[in-house]
Order: structure tokens, then sequence, then C-alpha cells
């Protein structure tokens, strides 16, 4: 599609769905499926948010991390709502769990403050990979059966979907599958 421009909305949307009825995004990639009637939400994956550790944590040793171990932590985050936190709204709000909390807008930046055990984060296995991988940080489940997330692409269904369009979708699902470590189909 040599004709088609790709334009990336830059910038945090708490939710990116109005930017598709503004014209202002063919798609939105998004981690639930909303109640919006004239959306479509194409899955794309499901994927493990790990929990992290410092090499020499007092967690290091530990199978998995439940919500009480995150009571007396400093809980690393991007800086965004609770509400978007998977580990907040599934894990620790339930458990009546309010951790300290420091924020950093980048990655690599939180997981320096992991590594050097300034707290503990909780990120998508296939973004952080490769830090495990090469022994920056470690890896622990949250909770014994681990704290799943999934993606859609987000489109509008009250107008005719251009096919280089559906085309994209498939074109971010057959390329995440093939590059990013631990991802899984969602199911139906």
């Amino acid at each position: 599609w040599p004709a088609v421009e790709l334009d990336i909305v830059s910038g945090f949307y708490k939710d990116p769905l109005p930017l598709l009825q503004q014209n202002r995004a063919e798609i939105a990639i998004v981690s639930e499926q909303g109640k919006h009637t004239q959306t479509h939400f194409s899955p794309l994956f499901r994927f493990e948010m790990l929990g992290l550790v410092g090499r020499k944590h007092a967690y290091a040793n530990k199978n998995y991390l439940s919500a009480e171990d995150f009571a007396t932590e400093t809980l690393i985050s991007y800086p965004i709502p609770d509400s978007l936190l998977d580990i907040m709204r599934v894990i620790l709000e339930p458990a009546g769990i309010q951790p300290m909390r420091r924020y950093s807008d980048l990655t690599v930046g939180i997981l320096q403050l992991v590594a050097s055990r300034r707290g503990i984060a909780v990120l998508p296995h296939w973004s952080v990979a490769g830090y495990i991988e090469r022994g920056y940080i470690l890896s622990k489940r949250i909770t014994e059966t681990g704290l799943w997330s999934e993606l859609y692409a987000a489109r509008r269904t009250d107008i005719d979907t251009p096919r280089y369009l559906l085309e994209f979708i498939e074109i971010i699902r057959q390329t995440s599958f093939s590059h990013l470590q631990d991802i899984a189909p969602i199911e139906a």
C-alpha cells in the first residue's frame, strides 16, 4: 500500500476510543473490549505481566509475588492512572493494598530503578525479555497463576473499513507473533 501514509498519534490517552469517533485515528490499540456499539475489537494477543525485582532483592528467591508482597514495596510504574494498571486494578486494589509509588516515563528508567533495588515493577514479559535474559533483573509471576492482559485493535463499524486497514491489523498480529516472546492468541 505505497500510497497509504502511517501517522502515529503520540502521547498518552486514558481512553483512545474517542479518537476514532473524531476521525483523528483509524485504529486504536486498547487493552480491553469496551461496550461501544460502533466499535469493533480485533484481538491481537494476550500476554503475561511479570513482577520485576533486582537480582539481590529480598524477593529474588520467590517463585511468585502475591498481593501482600507489594504492601511494603515501592511500585515503580509509568505515570498513568491506577485504573489503567492491571496490577493495581486486578490484584492490589481488591486486596486493599496501596503501595508506595515512584514513576518513570521510560521503560529503561523503570528497569534501572528496579535493578538498583529502589522498588519493584510489573511490565509485559515481551517488553522486558531481553533485560531478563541478560540478567539485569529477575522476573516473578504475579500470583501462582499469573497476571494476564490482552491487546485489541479497535476500529469504527459505522463506516466501511478500508482493506489496507484490515491488512494492517493482520500485519500487527502476525508481526507480534513472529517477534514477541511468550504471547498467546486471545481465546474466544
